[in-house]
Order: C-alpha cells, then structure tokens, then sequence
C-alpha cells in the first residue's frame, strides 16, 4: 500500500513537482522531515493564491485532506507500535493492524474479512490455534520421595541410590515412572511433563524387603485431576475469574483458548464441579464454627437456575395464592431458586435451595449447633417461631437463640413511599394531592428521622462499649436507646389506629397502600425489632449481609445464571470460600492454590459420590483431620500473615 503526495508546478504559478512517497508498510516513516516538506508546501500554496480567492479555497481544502491523512498515518503507526510491544519482535502485518483497529481483535476469523490472507484457511482447523502471541515453555520434572522437584537428568543419578523417609525406613528409587501432563499460565505458557521416582523399602544391604510394595509420592502438582492437563494454578485461576471478576465459565474458556489452552466449556464444567467437591471438607469445617459465633446476620435472595423447570411444577413460594395462571408466570420467576447468607465476625456461608423456606437456614443453624445466647438478625421474611422449638408431647416452645429483624428494612418501606409520592422538590404528587394523603408523607419523614436518631445513638454506645469493655451495653441501651424506640413505636401504634378499622366501619383517616404496609410491617415486627435492646450481641441493622449479596444480585440474571443445581451449589461454595478470605484480608487466588494443594495430598480421606465410570459426581464424606482443616480456615491464614 503506497502513499504518495504530490504538488504540480504550473508555469503560470511557478510551483515544484514535489513527489513523497512511502510505504506504509516500513514503520520507520520520517514524519517529522515529510511534514517539514509539507508544511513548506502548503506556506508556498497558500502565498501563491493570496489573490484569487476561489483557487485559495480549493487548494486550502486539497491541504486539510492531505492533513487528515497525515494524522491517520500518524495514528498507524502508533497502534503498530504497540502491537510490536506486545508481540515482542515479531513482524506486524499493516493489513491484519488495520483490520483490528477497524473491527476488533480477532477479526480476522470472521468469513469474509481479510480474504487475501493466505494463511486464514489454517483458523479453519478442527484444532485452534492460540490467537495470542504467547511465549510457550515445555519443560519436564520428576517428583521425588518428599515432593522434591528434580531435573531429568538429576533424577537419573538418583536412581538406584537410597534414603531415610521421614518413617525412619531405608528406601531405594527403583525407576523413573511417567505420571501426567500439566499446564501453567501466567506471563508465560507453561506445559510441563511430570514423572515420579518410584521407591521401594529395603534392608540395610539394600535389598527390598520381602512383600515390598514400590511407591511413588503424592504431589498436588501432579495428581490434581491427574487425567487432564488443568493444573492447581491454573484451576485456582479459572475459578479467580469466575467468581471474583463475574466472567461466566463458557467465556472463561474461549479466554483460555485464546493462549492456547484448549479447554471446551463442558471440560471446564467437569473440573471446576470436581473441585468443589475436593473442597468440601473445608466448607464443612467453617459451618463448625457457627458455633463458636455470638452474632449471625441471615439474609436470602433469588436466583435463576433452569433445572427447576423440569424439577418444580409448583409455583414459587413468593407468587402463591397469586391469582395469576400457571401458564401466564414470566419464565425467570418459574426458574427462581434462592441462595442463603449466613455472615458472622469469622464465617460468611452461603447455600442454594430451590425454595424459599425460613425453616431452611434454621435447620441449618439448628444443626451446626448455634449458641442459644446468639443474636441472629435477619428481615420480616422470618416471623416470630423462626428462633423457636415446639414439644410434639406438650405443645411447649423453647427458645433456640435470641432473634430480631432489621431496622433498615423497616425504614425502607416508609423511603418507598417518600420516594415515589414527592417530585424532586419534596412537593407531593397529584395522586396524593387529590386522595389528601399528604399526611402520609409528613408522617413518613417524621419516621425515619427517628430511626435514623436512634441508629446514631446506637453507634455512639456500641462504639464506647468497644472502647471501654467495663461497660455494660445492655444497660445503656435501656437507658438512651429504650425511649427512642419506644417512641418511634407508640406514634407508629397511634397512625395504625387511626388507619386501621374494624369490618363495617370507616377508617378515622384515608391512607395510601405503601402506607399502610409500612405501618402493618412495624406492627407485625414490633417484638422482633425490640429484641437487640435485650442481648448484648444484638444488631440493630443487618446490612452487613445484604453488602455480602451485592454481587449476585447484580449479576443473578446474566453472567452468574446457573442450568443446573449442581452449579448453583457449585457457586455458593466458591463465594463462601471467596467472601471469608476477603472478609480475612486473604487474596482469593493464593487462597485457592493453598486449599487445593492441601486437599489434593489429602485425596484419599475423602470419599466422593461416583457414577458406574468412576467419575467424581459428588461429596460424600471425609477423615480428613480438624488440625489440617483449622489451618485452611482464613482467619488462621490471616494470623500467620
């Protein structure tokens, strides 16, 4: 591709033929001498046309063409430059840079781009090649009795040699045994062939012992998911990338593919469930330490996940006693399944149900032993038997932990209302003008005001309390926080008899719907709000936990929807193990590696639910001991650090 600028020289106006041509193709373009010579040019044309305007304007515009190619060519090589960068010394194709420029990077995929490429018919492979330019290093290792890493040729002058193990036996490595294929990536490609040294038990004159059996070490390097080429880095990477920057797996493949590892999203899938499964054990451990937690806030949100479609044909819990059919609920609502948060100071566990159901977090606390001095916060969703055990025999009921409801979503109901009845000047709007139900705004700012007095006060002593351990925070409440609320109470009480009636009679006041739900919410709610004045534990919001859902329920619908239950529950065990360690101030991806390192040495005391192939489809059980657990949890983690 040829550029070439050219001024003629008429007799009549005495111009040079000035003649500057270039290949676009050499990026070592002297701009700054041929935009000397034009700048020469364009002085000279402007000189010579000074008294015949009509040519002026003509000449000026041929000039601004010629200077937009100037900054078009300017930007080229720009780009090409940085793809030089990128591709180190690697030769830059001008089409193929423009092409991208123009239509993205790897367009040149696309059927009928760049046609003339002759090598576009190699992408028409059944196997890809990577897209990107990435430095590939194949190496080989060989894993010794201790998890030693040696070279090939070090691992040959130990053959026949013998050892101390850590048991106080003599051994002696017999050969060189071939064990699996692994690939790292990280600024590099990395594909390593793993080998092991197999060693037997022998005497003193290194003979092998009678019934010897040959060993080899168990390595996480090696051994995780054996079979495929997904090493610990690179799976601690995958899920990094799901979980924590919210790319879906299908996406996380076609990103990997693009380096060169050829990974399809059912592979993906697979290794990714087996995973979990392997870090069950320590998901288990951290609902131990329910126990140990004085303060637990539970908080649930909905979900998409299609296998309800052929599991559930009943409605959703939140629609039943709808009049709408069956047949006319949107499709998201009949996919709806729901996830469960349980936050406390160490633990932050989340679980996938096809139901919402209070009784499901209950009987998950109840089971994990929780403390019956424990203040649970949640919302109005969990009415007053949710902290209560009833007798079969008697009809008694005992109190399993102390429990309260949220004072944020109290004063969101009335924020709803103000939100929706007053215009951006705090004026009401014409429906609540022609209804007279301007008292309902006034009353619901009066509300919140108090709520929001009260919050402050109980930030002041619960931040003394923290301060001064010697004081008594129980006491104080009663003492500044008591009236408060029990003002905010007796107004609200004061509104629902003037709103509320009996059957046959008028209302002594109209009110708006929102209204009314607000004040009934107080009402219904009322003991349960008042319950953090009682426990030295208790919360007076649970915003905590809602904080700790912000992510799913950004992305529920889109980039974290799940087919099966399977990757729901999937999920939920990576976010829990994802939102303890930031909890912990641990780096998720680090985590992963250490977790998955661990579990892989201990494989064998783990025992999996297997289909008639011998696949992993599932977590049974596991002997993995609690010393070798507590040291994955993330607050130990954090301790060492």
């Amino acid at each position: 591709m040829e550029l070439s600028l050219l001024a003629h020289k008429s007799s009549k106006y005495g111009f040079d033929i000035i003649a500057v041509s270039r290949h676009i193709k050499d990026f070592n373009v002297d701009l700054k001498e041929l935009q000397k010579q034009f700048d020469k040019i364009s002085k000279q044309v402007e000189k010579e046309t000074e008294s015949q305007p009509a040519l002026a304007l003509l000449m000026n515009t041929l000039l601004g063409f010629f200077r937009i190619i100037f900054g078009l060519l300017e930007e080229q090589i720009k780009l090409n430059q940085i793809l030089q960068e990128k591709l180190g010394n690697k030769t830059v194709d001008s089409k193929r840079a423009n092409n991208e420029n123009i239509n993205g990077r790897g367009c040149e995929k696309k059927k009928g781009v760049d046609s003339s490429d002759k090598n576009r018919i190699k992408s028409t492979t059944k196997e890809k090649a990577a897209t990107k330019d990435v430095k590939v290093v194949e190496q080989e290792k060989v894993i010794g009795y201790d998890g030693k890493e040696y070279d090939k040729e070090e691992a040959d002058k130990l053959i026949g040699t013998t050892f101390i193990g850590a048991d106080g036996r003599r051994y002696k490595y017999t050969r060189k045994l071939n064990s699996s294929r692994k690939t790292d990536f990280n600024v590099t490609l990395t594909k390593t062939q793993y080998f092991k040294l197999e060693y037997v038990p022998v005497d003193d004159y290194n003979n092998p012992l009678p019934d010897a059996v040959p060993q080899t070490a168990i390595s996480a390097k090696t051994d995780f998911l054996k079979k495929t080429e997904v090493s610990v880095n690179l799976m601690a990477h995958i899920v990094y990338l799901w979980i924590r920057l919210k790319s879906p797996l299908n996406r996380v493949a076609t990103s990997l593919a693009e380096y060169g590892i050829r990974l399809s999203r059912q592979q993906l899938y697979k290794n990714v469930g087996i995973t979990a499964d392997m870090l069950m054990p320590i998901f288990k451990r951290m609902e131990y330490y329910i126990q140990e937690e004085v303060r637990l806030l539970l908080d649930e949100t909905y979900y998409a996940c299609r296998e309800k479609l052929r599991l559930c044909i009943s409605p959703p819990e939140d629609e039943k006693g709808k009049s709408k059919a069956k047949g006319q609920r949107s499709l998201s609502k009949s996919m709806r399944s729901y996830f469960y948060g349980i936050v406390g100071d160490l633990i932050c566990l989340y679980y996938h149900d096809l139901d919402r159901n209070s009784d499901i977090p209950k009987d998950i606390l109840i089971s994990n032993n929780v403390r019956d001095n424990a203040f649970v916060e949640t919302d109005g969703f969990y009415r007053k038997s949710f902290n209560l055990s009833t007798n079969e025999n008697d009809n008694t009921q005992t109190e399993l932990f102390k429990h309260g409801v949220c004072y944020v979503h109290l004063k969101r109901y009335f924020c709803v209302l103000l939100n929706y009845a007053t215009k951006t000047d705090g004026t009401p709007i014409a429906e609540f003008i022609e209804c007279k139900w301007e008292q309902d705004i006034e009353d619901s700012k009066r509300i919140c005001d108090k709520i929001s007095n009260a919050f402050h006060v109980c930030n002041k002593i619960t931040k003394r309390c923290d301060e001064d351990k010697s004081l008594d925070i129980v006491a104080l409440k009663h003492e500044e926080l008591r009236p408060l609320i029990d003002e905010i109470f007796t107004d609200i009480r004061t509104i629902y008899d003037d709103i509320n009636c009996k059957k046959g009679e008028k209302a002594r006041r109209s009110c708006s719907k929102k209204f009314r739900d607000a004040i009934k919410y107080a009402i219904n709610n009322e003991a349960k709000l008042k319950t953090f004045l009682d426990s030295p534990y208790g919360l007076m919001s649970s915003t905590k936990v809602e904080e700790k859902f912000r992510e799913l329920d950004i992305l529920r619908n889109g980039m974290l929807a799940s087919d099966t239950c399977k990757g729901a529950e999937n999920l939920a065990l990576f976010y829990s193990l994802y939102k303890t360690a930031q909890m912990h101030g641990i780096e998720f991806e680090t985590y992963l590696q250490k977790a998955i390192t661990v579990m892989t040495e201990h494989l064998d005391e783990i025992e999996f639910e297997k289909d008639h192939r011998g696949t992993i489809t599932g977590y049974k059980s596991h002997s993995i001991s609690d010393e070798v657990l507590d040291k994955l949890m993330p607050w130990n983690m954090a301790q060492k650090q």
